[in-house]
């Protein structure tokens, strides 16, 4: 049977409040794509650049407003693309919506993700990525040209879409990230908490109102993004049930995998799947040709809060999650913290986290492979009241991060410029607690932060 367990709740009105099961229904059907219904609608590809264009055109004549903005969250990760592109096709080619996918990432910036870039090729999307509608496609203006918006990865509108827009709201929501308790008269609204990947949600969706429509190519994109996103469904790691069930739902529905029927519980230790898991978390750890700006801004996320101490003030700060360790990164890259204060000073950022997750090839875990840690590094404006006290106390503190203490070798703070050490303060810990990844950290620093 199909259960999810609603940490957060899954928010509807009271008819509909009943938590469905649409793959335990499946779960009797043969998984053969014999039986798969051709696409009621022009393939992914097309679809993409057909309401890119439609939407564009409509922007010059006035008439953004007839559209559904569907888009993932700001870091743009595999899981936010896969997702709005999946939502938005279903909106489309199911409810008839005049619905179209936005990715939060400049062009310029998709190349910065590599396992994006090789996931869309494998679901057959164009290489250059011209199919896609990114955030800078959209011609500049004071106010965004659309009002309706459906979230996926993420539950709260971003004020760059709500700044002389009064009339936005936002009409659906399916995410895993902790409730922040917005859109709270949103259709559907499903934040299930904890879920590996949102792109389980959008594919529970999708079985549920059109088990049998769903584009292989659009099967193939979901089902990269929750092998990233739950380490190739590796048991006792990030992956619940729900995401064994999608993905049991949308290998045979892909163009990767011959119907073999395989059921949640075997898919972990399919070969063909497993190779596919390894390929994409290699392209995804191969950042050894970025600098630090790239790195920063390569999974980044920024939130703004309203300090209890300051109630009259709004600050920035930014949470950068990034595949390497802090040691070699600052090793290689001498200008890392000219750079990172540059980052700050352009995005007006209060204070920095830099979250790292990375495999430690000197340290070796008890099946003899490299140890898997995590790292963060905290950089707090001197000038904002209280803040690093506060911050630093309260991260220190925290029983879900278990943070250690650690300090950088001293010749690694003489690289800061010389006006570092009076404009900010810096901490590094060692993460105890492997799991908590940034969506643990966000909140706790919101928590902190705002009281």
């Amino acid at each position: 049977m199909f259960f999810v367990r609603f940490v957060a709740c899954v928010h509807r009105s009271a008819s509909k409040h009943i938590a469905y099961q649409p793959f335990a229904r499946l779960a009797s059907r043969s998984l053969s794509t014999a039986g798969v219904m051709s696409p009621p609608t022009p393939g992914l590809a097309q679809f993409l650049a057909e309401s890119k264009a439609n939407y564009l055109k409509d922007i010059q004549d006035g008439k953004g407003k007839d559209w559904t903005i569907v888009m993932g969250n700001e870091a743009g990760d595999l899981d936010s693309l896969a997702s709005a592109i999946g939502y938005a096709w279903f909106r489309s080619a199911i409810l008839k919506d005049t619905a179209i996918s936005l990715i939060q990432t400049p062009r310029p910036d998709l190349c910065l993700r590599a396992e994006n870039l090789y996931a869309l090729e494998l679901a057959g999307l164009n290489a250059s990525t011209q199919d896609l509608l990114c955030i800078d496609d959209i011609p500049s203006s004071s106010t965004f040209p659309s009002t309706k918006f459906a979230l996926v990865d993420h539950n709260r509108l971003q004020t760059r879409f709500t700044e002389g827009n009064p009339e936005s709201r936002v009409i659906g929501i399916l995410d895993h990230h902790e409730d922040e308790g917005h859109h709270k008269d949103a259709d559907p609204r499903v934040i299930v908490v904890p879920t590996g990947s949102a792109a389980s949600l959008v594919a529970r969706h999708l079985c549920e109102k059109c088990p049998d429509d769903i584009p292989k190519e659009l099967s193939t994109l979901l089902l990269c993004a929750i092998l990233v996103d739950t380490n190739g469904l590796k048991p006792g790691g990030k992956a619940e049930q729900i995401d064994r069930e999608a993905a049991a739902y949308l290998t045979p529905r892909s163009l990767l995998f011959s119907p073999d029927n395989l059921t949640a519980s075997e898919l972990h230790d399919e070969p063909r799947l497993q190779e596919l898991s390894a390929a994409l978390q290699s392209k995804k750890g191969d950042v050894s040709h970025l600098g630090t700006r790239d790195l920063l801004r390569r999974d980044y996320k920024e939130y703004a809060f309203t300090p209890s101490w300051l109630p009259n003030k709004t600050i920035h700060v930014g949470l950068a999650s990034v595949p390497i360790g802090l040691h070699p990164w600052i090793s290689m890259d001498k200008s890392f913290w000219s750079s990172a204060e540059q980052w700050m000073a352009d995005r007006n950022l209060a204070a920095l986290g830099i979250l790292t997750s990375f495999r430690d090839e000197k340290k070796l875990n008890k099946h003899g492979k490299p140890k898997h840690r995590r790292e963060q590094l905290f950089i707090v404006r001197e000038d904002v009241e209280d803040l690093a006290e506060r911050l630093f106390k309260g991260l220190k503190h925290s029983e879900e991060l278990d943070l250690k203490k650690r300090s950088l070798a001293d010749d690694y703070r003489t690289e800061a410029p010389s006006s570092f050490a009076k404009r900010y303060r810096a901490k590094v810990w060692e993460q105890g607690n492997n799991d908590a990844t940034r969506k643990v950290t966000a909140p706790l620093v919101k928590r902190i932060i705002e009281g």
